[in-house]
């Protein structure tokens, strides 16, 4: 039996000496509970409308102080101390408070924030509990305390509406992965928005296409704003027919062989949501939620094939045995291998059976990647056959590959086939398959202009 235990004492009746105000906000309560507690928030909406508010000092820890005053509309100023008891990150603050206005009436009394989830909402609540019930009837009738803060969360409000919807993610993956997710057209079609019909990675570019939802068309408007290789991409978004302006940021961070993405959409309330509710905040966070979680799944792997083959066939016109060496003399193969805009800071090649190879291919913003493997046949000037396998900055596996390339004479010319196939190692090296044909492509074309200049010096 529980009889042992002594009986909790219930908690005290305060409601006649309460003030208690509630806000839903289209919000989520991560976003509600910063604009609590990050002062370079606090002084943009605190106080009743016309109000300013300077915070001394801010501390929000139990026993820690925050310290502010608010300068009403006729100068007057309200100086306030508070005292904090209990904090619940994203769920209560509690705090005592004291304060009023200087030289005048002054209030003390004990507040609690509490935040609660309402699907992509928050309901914050404000309790106020005094001394008394005279107490709570006097502070209200000399300092405005119920309509002080109705204004103060209708400001809140306004001032949600104005901050940008920031979502994080951690990806599997390195950051040049993710940049070319987020900047190659084609790859930006299976995780964004299917319309896209192009897009480059370049200040001044615009682009627009149409989404259905909800049986109306929308027109969206795109033009690049900022571009950092490999790390940032802004651009303004607009809608046709529609008033406002809002901009979007992805911004990349390394962690260690993974990346973090934080995407910046702002200007959501130029799009005058009240009067166009398919803009309203709530579809944003829901659409960009939806959109980086495809990103993740996209970017690790988790619906694509993990083995690709590419078969390339060119005739290149030069002889056989020019086009052989440029596969085997380092020297040679530096100047043309990867695709368009690389170059080969190291280029190391032992062609004979068991010997290695080792590149490392520059891309022009500077991103490096290494890859090499080991020859399996080296038939002299017909046949080249050799493992190819990619790796990240530590020598990590990326892909494991094996590729053969045949040179038959063509008269006078050089038929050459290449056959490569290639396999995932991790989940991220799906993005390295869906472009391997393309960075072949380009690379056999760089060959043939350089097979082509050889011929040309020999016989000047």
């Amino acid at each position: 039996m529980a009889g042992n235990k002594a009986a909790a004492s219930p908690a005290p009746n305060t409601a006649d000496r309460e003030m208690v105000l509630s806000r839903v906000f289209d919000a989520p309560r991560e976003l509600v509970w910063d604009a609590l507690i990050d002062p370079r928030q606090v002084v943009k909406w605190w106080g009743p409308r016309g109000f300013s508010t300077t915070i001394h000092e801010m501390d929000i820890r139990p026993g820690g102080v925050w310290r502010h005053t608010m300068h009403g509309p006729d100068g007057t100023n309200y100086p306030n101390k508070v005292v904090f008891v209990e904090v619940v990150e994203h769920d209560r603050i509690v705090y005592s408070q004291i304060g009023g206005r200087e030289g005048g009436a002054h209030a003390q009394c004990q507040v609690t924030w509490t935040f609660e989830e309402e699907g992509d909402k928050t309901k914050l609540t404000l309790r106020m509990v005094f001394d008394s019930p005279e107490e709570r009837e006097r502070v209200n009738k000399d300092l405005g305390f119920i309509e002080g803060g109705k204004q103060t969360l209708e400001r809140l409000s306004e001032q949600l509406a104005k901050t940008p919807i920031i979502i994080e993610r951690v990806f599997d993956a390195p950051r040049d992965i993710v940049w070319k997710a987020i900047t190659d057209p084609n790859q930006m079609r299976q995780w964004y928005f299917g319309p896209l019909n192009s897009f480059k990675p370049e200040v001044g570019f615009e682009t627009q296409f149409t989404v259905r939802h909800n049986e109306k068309d929308h027109l969206h408007i795109w033009k690049v704003t900022q571009v950092v290789p490999g790390k940032k991409i802004a651009y303004n978004w607009k809608y046709g027919g529609k008033p406002g302006e809002s901009s979007v940021s992805f911004e990349l961070f390394p962690e260690g062989n993974k990346t973090k993405l934080k995407l910046a959409h702002e200007g959501l309330e130029t799009f005058l949501p009240e009067a166009n509710p398919e803009l309203a905040r709530g579809n944003f966070v829901q659409g960009w939620t939806h959109f980086t979680s495809a990103l993740k799944q996209f970017v690790e792997g988790t619906t694509k094939v993990a083995e690709k083959e590419v078969v390339i066939t060119r005739v290149f016109d030069a002889p056989r045995e020019l086009v052989f060496r440029a596969w085997t003399d380092p020297k040679l193969m530096a100047q043309w291998w990867g695709p368009k805009g690389f170059t080969n800071p190291v280029c190391e090649l032992d062609a004979r059976v068991g010997g290695a190879w080792h590149i490392v291919m520059r891309a022009p913003d500077g991103t490096e990647y290494p890859c090499g493997g080991v020859y399996r046949e080296v038939v002299k000037p017909e046949r080249l056959v050799f493992t190819n396998i990619a790796t990240d900055k530590e020598g990590n596996p990326i892909l494991d590959g094996l590729t053969s390339v045949t040179f038959a004479e063509h008269a006078g010319k050089t038929k050459l086939t290449l056959q490569t196939r290639a396999a995932a190692v991790v989940a991220y090296a799906a993005a390295y398959l869906a472009g391997m044909e393309t960075g072949w492509t380009q690379s056999l074309e760089r060959l043939a202009e350089f097979v082509i200049k050889q011929v040309q010096e020999k016989s000047a």
